[in-house]
């Protein structure tokens, strides 16, 4: 138990945490953090007084990823209710390996699991939350890979296995790493051309994978985007499907960015064809904005995720047969797990599933919003059409050669963010460099994106006396 001392520490570390949440309107980002002032090595216990210094130059320097103000990552904004999870977890610090160590959180679980397998429409599947989307992804591809060779768990992989996966040209690079982790070989993740809005071409993914039979590989896996990284696009998961079941190939899609648009009546096409894949990546700390980390794995097939990890040596843990499908530690990778679905069930029972949608709608009416803001701007041009939450334009200004354009949009945007102002990225489409907006906080509005065009502006006009 805390001391007294301790507890009265916390509650002023909570008012100023308090305090933190409300001063939105400053600075997102303070760079100056002298390096070689910080002491950050351990070695002698340190006083309350030291760690609360420490503690008030964390938040300062911390970037406000809760502010309207920043546009940056596939993330943002401030969930109260998920916060207050985050704090129940933290203190009954629970695992997610067996019902009798949590519960209530297992029972909480299995409803997210059940009610996401059913929003995707798997009529009875099942899943498990894991540290990222990235890690979803992998799990994703070991379920493939144990379908195709149910031996390689238990033998490894042989010679002639020469097993094979294809993912588009603007997927996550999670699927690479994925290959090298199981053992396949990054060479073996053939990637598949987009078409000029970022869709995966179907032609050209049937092509690949006849190529492939033809030369005596094995192909087992298809990665289809739904909400790719740069541009939010959504691949046609549809004729995806039609290949995957023509060729008897595990069917994934990663949900990561885009899988919280199923929420949405009238965006929800988008994700057509899901309930044909075999699996399923959904990151609800996106789109959903629940605090970080809060992802799962979802699978058509009920039994994979313990056919994949259930193992000798857990007698210790799990005791015989007696856990009757509770005990969830059997069907993750992970031993020790966290309680993150608590943050997702409290936030969404608030706001309800209407709640939910009406949130995301105003999302996509921002972003197409920010798309007309652009078209209205004479140096600004659209690289890609918006098709979700990503608004990816490039600055052209005509006084400029156009070998130039690239390295203003850039200039621009480490401005922006040196001023303090704002927050947003960049990345390359092609040959062609150019910022990109993503709207995904859910308090955001339109005269947000009025200031942030303003001051866009603002800061081009300064950044081009540079290049006269």
């Amino acid at each position: 138990m805390p001391t007294k001392k301790e507890i009265e520490f916390i509650r002023q570390i909570h008012d100023r945490i308090t305090e933190h949440m409300v001063h939105k309107n400053d600075e997102l980002v303070k760079p100056k953090i002298n390096k070689s002032k910080l002491d950050l090595k351990l070695s002698n216990k340190t006083d309350l007084r030291e760690i609360s210094e420490f503690i008030d130059l964390y938040l300062s320097t911390s970037v406000k990823t809760d502010s309207p103000k920043f546009y940056n990552q596939l993330f943002s904004g401030f969930s109260p209710i998920g916060y207050l999870g985050e704090i129940l977890t933290a203190i009954t610090n629970s695992s997610m390996y067996t019902f009798e160590m949590s519960p209530i959180a297992t029972l909480i679980e299995q409803e997210l699991i059940k009610k996401m397998t059913t929003l995707i429409g798997y009529q009875n599947g099942f899943g498990t939350f894991v540290t990222g989307g990235s890690n979803g992804n992998l799990v994703a591809m070991l379920s493939a890979r144990q379908k195709i060779n149910p031996l390689i768990k238990s033998k490894g992989l042989f010679k002639n296995d020469r097993l094979v996966a294809f993912v588009s040209d603007e997927s996550h690079y999670s699927f690479i790493k994925a290959a090298y982790q199981l053992g396949i070989g990054t060479d073996q993740i053939k990637k598949v051309p987009c078409d000029e809005a970022g869709h995966m071409n179907i032609k050209v993914l049937r092509q690949m994978i006849n190529n492939s039979i033809s030369k005596g590989e094995k192909p087992f896996f298809v990665g289809a985007t739904a909400g790719s990284t740069v541009r939010g696009v959504f691949d046609p998961l549809n004729y995806i499907a039609d290949i995957c079941d023509e060729f008897q190939i595990w069917f994934h899609v990663d949900g990561s960015w885009g899988g919280s648009v199923i929420l949405s009546g009238k965006h929800k096409y988008l994700l057509e064809g899901s309930e044909r894949s075999d699996s399923f990546t959904w990151c609800c700390h996106k789109m959903m904005g629940i605090p970080l980390i809060c992802s799962v794995i979802l699978l058509k097939e009920k039994e994979m995720l313990q056919t994949i990890n259930d193992v000798e040596g857990t007698d210790y843990l799990f005791h015989g047969e007696d856990h009757q499908g509770m005990d969830l530690g059997i069907y993750s990778l992970q031993c020790g797990r966290k309680v993150d679905s608590l943050k997702l069930w409290l936030t969404w029972k608030y706001f309800g599933d209407n709640g939910y949608e009406k949130r995301i709608n105003h999302l996509f009416t921002l972003a197409k919003y920010a798309e007309t803001r652009i078209q209205e701007i004479s140096n600004l041009k659209m690289v890609s059409a918006v098709e979700s939450l990503n608004i990816c334009f490039r600055i052209e200004p005509s006084e400029l050669d156009e070998r130039e354009w690239d390295s203003l949009t850039i200039k621009v945007r480490e401005s922006l963010i040196t001023d303090g102002e704002l927050m947003v990225n960049y990345a390359k489409i092609g040959s062609k460099s150019c910022i990109r907006l993503v709207t995904v906080n859910f308090e955001q509005t339109y005269e947000d994106l009025n200031y942030f065009f303003h001051s866009l502006e603002k800061t081009i006009n300064k950044v081009l006396i540079t290049y006269n």
